[in-house]
């Protein structure tokens, strides 16, 4: 089998011949050695991500960006759409993966009345969603014939709306601004639903598609009833999407999302990343939640990231091989980090446990 052979076995609920390494890495990742980046092309589950194009704030258009340094290293960024203006203020960390936020796009109420009020372009009519179509056919058939695959990821309305707002402020908004939340809301899901239906009908390979936006929702930002209206009224439709066109998605929630895997299930979710374990952020225990959704969902996760940064190369063999053994049962688990290696450049006590991952991953994993 190959990458995305392999990856769909695991989602539609058949069983692959071992069970899918994703290290969220690949040939493209800046940060790795060449030595790692080799051992993960010759030896997991490679893809490339794309996330569906869908312009500013779900309208199909393109902002127009600008920057302007402050004081002690902070940025203001103004974004301009259609004479609208839209501004934040951020500053970068010293390895330029981390971003500390002073002020987000959406800051005040007013910031959504202006999103609203934007004008919305058609898929059928954007050229630059053509574009991207293209672009994105061409690396797919590039990647599947080499093993790899390309992965399509949607934002769903939540994130669209609260990546770009203070965490503090949302929760306010979610009780004070709720039917203004809605009616943005409900302003990018018909957006969304036109591009990614326009994208299942041109996108020739066979591509997986991966949904974000559902953590936003969990508590204690918001309660269980604001996740069945903020994330499975939006996210159905989208997945339901998917399927009637005969594709395979996946949710990615961090945190602890124990209570609400039916909720996943019941929304059409093929699989759920990260699943993370009974701790400080997560409350999987993967065992338990095997035995329960195994049959109705794919596992994929079940190890933290700072596991990669803390555990010595022995550990990691036995945290993979704890994960495997209690998610490979009958398929529907893959073996991957509960987010993207995020430090720039890695380390080499992590690049060290990404190798021992995935040869723990072949040794265990085997069907």
């Amino acid at each position: 089998m190959n990458a995305y052979e392999r990856v769909a076995a695991a989602l539609s609920g058949s069983q692959p011949d071992r069970v899918p390494i994703l290290t969220y890495l690949n040939g493209d990742s800046p940060n790795i050695g060449p030595l790692l980046q080799q051992n993960i092309l010759d030896h997991s589950d490679v893809f490339y991500s794309r996330r569906l194009y869908a312009g500013f704030g779900g309208t199909g258009f393109d902002a127009e960006t600008a920057t302007e340094p402050l004081d002690d290293g902070w940025t203001r960024v103004t974004h301009t759409i259609c004479g609208a203006r839209f501004e934040e203020v951020l500053k970068r960390g010293t390895h330029g993966d981390y971003v500390g936020y002073a002020r987000h796009i959406y800051a005040v109420p007013s910031d959504l009345e202006k999103l609203l009020d934007l004008p919305r372009l058609a898929a059928r009519e954007n050229p630059r969603l053509h574009a991207w179509i293209a672009e994105t056919n061409a690396a797919a058939t590039e990647c599947l014939a080499r093993g790899a695959f390309v992965r399509v990821v949607v934002r769903d309305p939540l994130y669209v709306v609260a990546g770009h707002v203070m965490p503090e402020d949302m929760a306010l908004w979610s009780v004070e601004q709720r039917g203004l939340l809605r009616q943005c809301m409900d302003m990018i899901v018909a957006q969304q639903l036109d591009y990614l239906a326009y994208a299942l009908g041109s996108l020739e390979p066979r591509v997986i598609y991966h949904i974000a936006g559902a953590e936003y929702a969990l508590p204690p930002l918001m309660s269980p009833s604001d996740f069945d209206e903020f994330v499975m009224g939006y996210d159905r439709p989208l997945c339901e999407l998917v399927h009637a066109h005969g594709g395979l998605i996946y949710c990615h929630s961090h945190g602890k999302v124990r209570r609400f895997l039916d909720r996943f299930v019941a929304m059409g979710a093929d699989g759920l990343h990260p699943l993370e374990p009974v701790g400080a952020t997560g409350d999987c225990d993967l065992p338990e939640v095997k035995a329960t959704f195994g049959d109705r969902l794919c596992l994929m996760g079940n190890v933290q990231y700072d596991d990669f940064a803390r555990l010595t190369p022995a550990a990691m063999r036995q945290t993979v091989r704890d994960a495997v053994l209690a998610g490979k049962p009958g398929g529907r688990f893959v073996l991957c980090p509960s987010c993207t290696p995020y430090h720039n450049p890695l380390p080499p006590t992590v690049e060290g446990n990404i190798i021992a991952f995935i040869e723990a991953g072949l040794e265990y994993g085997a069907y």
